[in-house]
């Protein structure tokens, strides 16, 4: 049966990220692994997370799939939220059912939700979602405010169901200049693909 996602309520929605990895002059924000809240990354029989930049953190096995972040954004803005997935397909199972990208403005604020299918997904890194996760922080809201936070994450958590093998490369937090509506996809940092070529020649 396919549920309707309800919001999370993990300990990790909300809670601040240790810094964000890198803002572009284009708006792009990458957030590598380490940037990112990951629940369970302190337990290895669950997750695989790199010290620094190199690599993706790898799910081992988990039923609770959550991995959030957030950054400061400015009324009047639009973003897209995507995430950089690959999978290890010797080690994938328990993705029958759809994954949910979501975002939301303020810890008050009305989610914006994403299914994403990742049963197919190989070791070719791809963005997810394809159409992204879009959201509005309209000049209309938080009156008192021009600025506020903006919550993001990758979610399965509703069918208690085992799970392993996806690699989380980075979360892209666009800005979308206004009057822009048709974004095209975006393609993990160079340096990241630079690091990774350079650890597959030695």
């Amino acid at each position: 049966m396919n549920m309707t996602p309800k919001e999370p309520t993990s300990s990790t929605v909300g809670s601040e990220t240790d810094k964000v990895s890198s803002e572009g002059p284009d708006g792009k924000t990458v957030f590598k692994p380490k940037d990112l809240k990951i629940c369970w990354k302190e337990e290895s029989q669950f997750w695989s997370i790199p010290e620094g930049d190199d690599g993706p953190a790898e799910l081992l096995e988990v039923c609770w799939l959550d991995v959030s972040g957030e950054m400061p954004v400015t009324k009047g803005k639009t973003y897209e939220v995507s995430f950089m997935l690959s999978m290890n397909t010797k080690n994938s199972f328990g993705w029958d059912d759809p994954v949910t990208v979501m975002a939301r403005i303020g810890k008050e604020g009305k989610y914006q939700r994403k299914e994403i299918k990742l049963l197919d997904l190989s070791g070719e890194v791809k963005e997810f979602p394809p159409d992204k996760c879009r959201i509005e922080f309209k000049s209309d809201e938080n009156a008192k405010n021009d600025k506020e936070t903006l919550y993001f994450g990758l979610y399965e958590m509703w069918t208690n169901k085992w799970k392993g093998g996806l690699r989380i490369h980075e979360a892209i937090v666009q800005e979308i200049p206004a009057g822009n509506n048709d974004r095209p996809p975006n393609t993990r940092s160079d340096e990241s693909r630079g690091k990774e070529i350079a650890a597959h020649d030695d």
